[in-house]
């Protein structure tokens, strides 16, 4: 990527190149001496889905880890024998 050298009017406005003419950007800055700008994709707010409500597409090995699992699950530890007494004792 080319470098170009430009120079802010007096209120720290800056022109961007041609391949950023109506677009939305995103401006970080990475220091005091430094800005990124990205272009930015803006999708409406009634489009934004939750993780929760696409399907979790597991491997067969992940599938057949969880199925195994719910067999056969595996002995609680010693953290989750604690934590399970304190709930039951009602102690913190």
């Amino acid at each position: 990527m080319d470098a170009e050298t430009r120079t802010t009017d007096s209120k720290g406005r800056v022109s961007l190149p041609k391949g950023f003419a109506n677009s939305t950007v995103i401006i970080e800055q990475v220091s005091d001496t430094e800005l990124r700008v990205r272009k930015a994709r803006v999708v409406p707010e009634d489009e934004v889905r939750f993780r929760e409500e696409s399907p979790l597409v597991l491997s067969d090995i992940d599938r057949d880890r969880f199925l195994e699992a719910l067999e056969h699950p595996p002995e609680p530890g010693p953290a989750l024998l604690r934590a399970a007494a304190r709930h039951v004792h009602g102690s913190k």
